[in-house]
């Protein structure tokens, strides 16, 4: 993992509102919608003209990856001799990109792991098995076939549902993380999967399958850290994890359903879950837990853009914009100063750091000193979460410039704009630069 030092600083706390994690049933949508179109503010508010905002760059599903499923498969001794020889052949495929090829040796896999007995098979059966059938799906979308990808997700998830209350924790998780990816590739046009099968869950009985899938993750993932049986609201931040479920694994599983409804254009069901997202990453220090990691700031930072573009979805009034653009001025002021102690911003010109973190509302002159070690599990993971870092810096000056374009603050925008354009060449983002480029021009017409 990747943390700094606690030092004293600016307070990085957001609100921590309680509110419901299962929101109210959603009126009817238009079925298997996409969950990335952007759309035009209604009339009324001021026009978003044709400009759009950036997307969330959040990869909101529980990472299957989670549970070591390419590593498990590197440790080949823990397979019976028959599953060796296709899984080898399988994953080698997949590191060449050989994606028909990979898919047919995992089909092979998991036809033979099937057959297999107990005894041959060993510990852990339907870890094993499900974990060969993530394998295939995660090649099948690499080929981008979407729908076979899903289905098999389905048929993974089936065989979890089907051990009923007989499930571990780890295969219980196993099933949460699978219906994320359900509900996930089922909000694509061109895929579609059966309703979700929990007879006796609230959170299935939807008429939209996506919806289904992501809102039992959540009341699935609720019932593994045993959160209270009220009738009020649960604040996740404060619920107690098994040393099994991490606060990211749970907040992604709600940002995951709030992702759902920003889709469908119901901020007032996406913002409360955004926040209660949020509250997992950024706790208070109070409760004891570790400090947030770099990687866990940059989530939230994006988060808090997230909120900012679902509110301005629908309505554009000036108290709807300022709102946000309060929380993406929160969220580039995060991702700043955490890029900024994590070493990320050490290849910038100084008067261009300075710039970002005057932008961001910090004194170039005071703020903390860059961390002299950042622990990380990885060069690897160091970089990965760089780029999110950074990606995450430059969606929220992008989107900062279009709500001061839209506030009539044309001097403010351009400024943004323009370091916009700059972190985009800095990240060799060339279409996010052709982007900058465009809106600057609309400035200049305006």
């Amino acid at each position: 993992m990747l943390r700094l030092p606690r030092v004293a600083g600016r307070p990085l706390g957001v609100p921590r509102p309680m509110v419901p994690v299962r929101a109210r049933p959603m009126p009817a949508v238009r079925p298997y919608a996409s969950a990335t179109s952007p759309r035009t503010a209604r009339a009324g508010g001021v026009s978003i003209k044709s400009g759009v905002l950036f997307a969330g760059l959040s990869a909101f599903a529980v990472a299957l990856t989670v549970y070591g499923v390419w590593d498990y498969f590197a440790a080949f001794r823990v397979w019976p001799k028959e599953l060796r020889e296709p899984l080898r052949a399988g994953l080698k495929a997949r590191n060449k990109g050989q994606w028909e090829y990979s898919a047919a040796k995992f089909r092979e896999a998991l036809r033979i792991a099937h057959t297999l007995d107990d005894a041959t098979i060993g510990s852990d059966r339907l870890l094993k098995t499900t974990g060969i059938a993530i394998a295939l799906a995660s090649v099948l979308e690499e080929d981008e076939k979407w729908q076979d990808a899903a289905l098999v997700y389905v048929d993974a998830l089936d065989e979890v549902l089907q051990r009923s209350e007989s499930r571990s924790p780890p295969e219980k998780m196993r099933g949460v993380a699978l219906a994320q990816k359900v509900g996930e590739l089922a909000q694509r046009s061109d895929v579609l999967v059966p309703p979700c099968p929990v007879a006796d869950s609230d959170a299935c009985q939807t008429s939209e399958p996506a919806e289904g899938y992501l809102a039992w993750s959540v009341e699935e993932m609720l019932r593994l850290v045993q959160a209270p049986r009220s009738e009020g609201p649960v604040l996740l931040a404060d619920l107690d994890l098994p040393a099994w479920v991490s606060a990211q694994d749970l907040g992604a599983s709600v940002e995951a359903l709030g992702a759902f409804y920003a889709s469908h254009q119901q901020a007032d069901l996406a913002v409360p879950l955004y926040l209660q997202a949020i509250a997992t990453l950024l706790p208070p220090q109070a409760q004891g837990r570790p400090p947030p990691t770099v990687a866990d700031r940059c989530r939230a930072a994006i988060l808090m853009n997230n909120i900012s573009q679902a509110l301005t979805q629908t309505r554009t009034d000036t108290e709807t914009l300022l709102k946000a653009m309060a929380w993406a001025t929160k969220g580039l002021d995060l991702a700043t100063l955490t890029s900024y102690r994590a070493g990320f911003l050490t290849a910038l010109p100084p008067d261009e750091r300075a710039l970002l973190l005057q932008i961001s509302g910090h004194d170039p002159h005071s703020v903390a000193p860059v961390a002299p070690v950042v622990e990380t599990a990885s060069e690897a993971r160091l970089e990965q979460v760089k780029q999110q870092c950074l990606g995450t810096q430059f969606v929220l000056l992008y989107n900062l410039g279009m709500f001061y374009s839209m506030h009539n603050d044309k001097e403010t925008a351009r400024i943004l704009f323009q370091r916009a354009m700059r972190q985009a060449e800095f990240l060799q983002l060339r279409e996010a630069r052709t982007q900058c480029a465009r809106a600057l021009k609309r400035l200049e017409r305006a």
